[in-house]
């Protein structure tokens, strides 16, 4: 097992293709174990319309996408891209169960083994399943979570339509970037509903069951999220269902949410208000300024053209090694959107009531982010969190606690930020 663990931490970027539809017999949840030549290393899959996303705890990796899903009524054929070369899972399905075989790579001497699976005895609940469509008509799919009062239709709770950071940040706020997972949007879900708000929280393009609409680098789109959000918002709006709908963007999410704002009220179709949690004041055209502004000085001037190419909409053909990273070619398609997008405008933009709140124990952002985000909205709602860290989490001053709780459900969320939170939307 240490094996498999050592080659699946250097994961490449993923690149995901079309994947073959499924049929009934699929569809759902999955467990079973690896067994390899050293021991049973256990996983999980979720065999979802656009794919599949494999678990593997052992090795702290959660819902990473299939790059090739392919199945028969009775045979299925996986692939997952890592950087010591593809898994591949091939088994068949009999009364119930999967049998097969996998194996990492090619030749002989690449490692594989047996493996088995059978449904798992707790599935997605369909009724708690929301489907929108995106703004180019595609659907996107998230976690409808209605307190017990609103799913009885005995009143209209205030709806919180959650927008997760950038990235591959998935509906529970999980990075299959990043080891392990933290589950701060499901868990500040469940918190909102026993305070009597219903959230809405979804996957979007490139994340989650939405992987397989982000196939490369080059079709990320910042502008995609924001349209995105519109619809959520106007199709859960038309449902009638509550007493408002709100918008909350976590970290760099905050962006999405602001801008979706106000692009909702330009349309007549206002939200009754945004929640900014722990975002920095700084949009993606800040940071890269300030890390060219940090580079080599023999550098900076390319740096700065590289920049202002990018500004006025032209990818950069040709730069240093120093730059070939930050600004490689996949990226910028979505550089030159992001750039056009800052926090602080937008929030200055606004027509709708906003909250503002950041943890004390927020390692990511400052308090001058904090004052500056203020100072955008004036008459927003301001609150710091005692205790709260970049991921909503409650945690002390210990700063290995405080990182252990981005790979760690089980640390709670706040419970003061909930409270503050199902106060701003319950106001009239």
């Amino acid at each position: 097992m240490r094996r498999i663990a050592l080659v699946l931490a250097a994961c490449a970027a993923v690149t995901v293709h079309a994947q073959t539809p499924w049929n009934g017999r699929w569809e759902g949840r999955w467990e079973g174990s690896l067994e390899l030549a050293d021991g049973r290393m256990p996983f999980g899959l979720s065999i979802v319309e656009g794919g599949a996303l494999l678990d593997l705890p052992g090795a702290e990796l959660f819902a990473y996408p299939s790059v090739l899903a392919q199945a028969s009524p009775d045979a299925i054929r996986l692939s997952f891209a890592f950087g010591a070369g593809a898994m591949t899972m091939i088994g068949t399905l009999s009364l119930g169960r999967v049998d097969g075989q996998f194996r990492q790579g090619s030749g002989d001497d690449a490692p594989g083994g047996t493996f088995s699976m059978q449904r798992a005895a707790v599935q997605p609940d369909p009724k708690a399943t929301f489907r929108f469509a995106g703004h180019d008509g595609v659907a996107l799919s998230g976690s409808l979570l209605v307190p017990a009062d609103g799913e009885a239709g005995r009143s209209k709770p205030p709806l919180v339509i959650m927008h997760a950071g950038l990235g591959a940040a998935d509906r529970d706020g999980n990075n299959y970037n990043m080891p392990g997972r933290n589950d701060s949007l499901r868990l500040l879900a469940e918190a909102l509903a026993a305070r009597g708000v219903a959230t809405y929280r979804y996957d979007k393009r490139g994340a989650g069951v939405s992987s397989w609409l982000v196939p490369t680098e080059d079709d990320q789109s910042i502008e995609a999220w924001i349209e995105d959000l519109e619809a959520a918002s106007t199709a859960l709006s038309g449902t009638g269902r509550w007493s408002g709908v709100w918008l909350l963007g976590l970290n760099d999410g905050a962006i999405v949410a602001a801008a979706a704002a106000n692009g909702l009220s330009r349309a007549g179709r206002p939200v009754a208000g945004i929640v900014v949690a722990c975002a920095s004041a700084d949009g993606p055209l800040d940071a890269f300024m300030k890390a060219v502004a940090a580079a080599p000085e023999i550098i900076r001037a390319e740096g700065d053209a590289i920049i202002a190419g990018l500004l006025a909409g032209r990818r950069v053909e040709s730069m240093s090694a120093f730059y070939s990273g930050a600004f490689r070619p996949g990226i910028q398609p979505y550089l030159i959107e992001a750039f056009k997008r800052d926090l602080e405008p937008e929030l200055s933009m606004l027509s709708v009531p906003a909250l503002i709140a950041q943890g004390d124990m927020d390692m990511q952002v400052t308090l001058a982010d904090f004052v500056a985000l203020g100072t955008a909205r004036p008459d927003a709602l301001t609150v710091i969190v005692p205790r709260m860290n970049h991921l909503l989490k409650d945690v002390s001053q210990d700063v290995e606690e405080n990182m252990a709780s981005f790979s760690d459900p089980s640390y709670p969320v706040s419970a003061i930020f909930a409270d503050a939170v199902a106060e701003f939307v319950a106001s009239p």
